[in-house]
């Protein structure tokens, strides 16, 4: 790195705009207002108005200047994303952070996969020259069989390595929170941290200069808590092969594709 990260001193923004999936609630309502204190417009990506609304109250809470405004997305909902997508005239990052966590295992691979999957696809025209960032999670790392979460979490970050390797005017990075809870008791804190620093690999990706596409960004602690750092891609992550079936199926199963120049 040629500079010195500060995760509370951002660098500025303005006239960028950043596009967070789930920006409502958790770690994509904390990305969405760290970015907003960057000077840049932050749209949270969400289904609920009313989630929206309380969410962009809070941050001009906190920055009284914040550009902020809402994007009805709904992820599960395959067939709403272009019109969605269709509603931004310009974009430099989305963060692909939207997940649930649910007794579905559809429903799980269609929202956290999927969704992000289609919704990039449509706002690549929007996107050369900026930048995917695609949050995963530690069980991402290494799939257990009936770990379904764990597999779309999988899918979602196999997904944006293979998007750097096909798409190369875009930098795509993908990055995890650690260990980040809402709030943790002092034990906990000497191994975990709270969402707001869980934001800060995210966060990362889309503003330093040094980011790299294909580079993994996570807590700096055991991959755990800390500020935000490059890691290896190692395991079932750097499996190419794996990470090309993903993408062909997941064509097949949407119909849709990140065109390739």
């Amino acid at each position: 790195m040629t500079t010195r990260w500060n995760v509370h001193r951002l660098p500025r923004a303005e006239g960028k705009t950043f596009l967070v999936t789930g920006a409502n609630a958790g770690i994509g309502y904390h990305v969405a207002e760290q970015l907003a204190t960057t000077g840049a417009t932050v749209v949270l990506g969400s289904r609920s108005a009313q989630k929206a609304d309380a969410a962009m109250a809070s941050i001009r809470a906190v920055v009284p200047d914040a550009r902020v405004r809402h994007l009805r997305l709904d992820l599960a909902d395959l067939d709403s994303l272009k019109a969605s997508a269709d509603e931004l005239d310009s974009l430099d990052a989305v963060v692909c952070n939207a997940g649930v966590m649910v007794d579905d295992a559809e429903l799980m691979y269609r929202t956290n996969h999927l969704g992000h999957f289609v919704l990039v696809s449509w706002l690549m025209p929007l996107l050369a020259g900026g930048r995917v960032i695609t949050t995963g999670s530690l069980r991402g790392k290494t799939v257990k069989p009936d770990d379904a979460y764990a597999r779309s979490k999988q899918a979602q970050m196999l997904f944006g390595f293979e998007l750097d390797r096909r798409r190369r005017d875009v930098v795509s990075v993908v990055n995890h929170p650690g260990g980040a809870l809402d709030s943790i008791t002092f034990p906990a804190s000497l191994l975990l941290q709270g969402k707001d620093a869980g934001a800060w690999p995210a966060v990362r990706a889309v503003l330093d200069p040094d980011v790299k596409g294909g580079q993994m960004w996570g807590p700096r602690v055991f991959g755990l808590r800390g500020e935000p750092r490059s890691e290896p891609v190692r395991g079932q992550l750097a499996d190419r092969e794996l990470a090309a079936r993903v993408w062909e199926e997941s064509v097949e199963l949407t119909g849709v594709e990140p065109r390739c120049p």
